[in-house]
């Protein structure tokens, strides 16, 4: 029996001897922590800027490609026209007769040899003509505001008449 008590004791010492060595031994093991960005940058410090020159000059390439792209674009061949045609019937018919006589005599004044006697034809009832033209040469003009009036009060008889169909 006293055998089996020193093995008993023998044991028993034997495996609290292993615990305690093998309670020394143990590591931690990494865990996942939350932390605020001070934190980790206190854990890690600052990470150095590293410029791979590689990445850097394929970037290069792809802007100038791009630009180039951008600049070299084609036009398609395809052309289209459009047609447009206004809603106001064509012709002087619409027009009083006083109207379609000024609007003729302008048109067959730019249509001359000469285009400014159509301009002049517009501003003929403004009693500018050829003969006293230095006045706007010098940059100065005389007009009379009768004159205007007149010239507004005969345009606007001459829309209304075409205004209304």
């Amino acid at each position: 029996m006293n055998f089996l008590k020193r093995s008993a004791l023998v044991t028993v010492f034997s495996a609290l001897g292993l615990s305690t060595v093998q309670a020394n031994e143990v590591t931690t093991l990494p865990t996942i922590r939350v932390m605020a960005e001070s934190e980790l940058r206190e854990e890690v410090g600052p990470a150095p800027f590293q410029e791979d020159e590689k990445v850097r000059q394929a970037l290069q390439h792809r802007i100038y490609k791009t630009h180039t792209d951008m600049q070299n674009a084609g036009i398609s061949e395809i052309t289209g026209s459009i047609e447009y045609e206004p809603q106001v019937p064509s012709g002087l018919s619409q027009v009083s007769p006083e109207l379609q006589q000024y609007i003729l005599a302008v048109a067959s004044g730019f249509q001359s040899s000469d285009p400014t006697n159509g301009l002049f034809r517009i501003l003929e009832p403004l009693n500018i003509n050829r003969n006293n033209i230095d006045g706007i040469r010098d940059g100065t003009i005389k007009v009379n505001v009768d004159d205007i009036l007149r010239l507004q009060q005969q345009i606007q008889y001459g829309l209304k008449d075409f205004r209304q169909p």
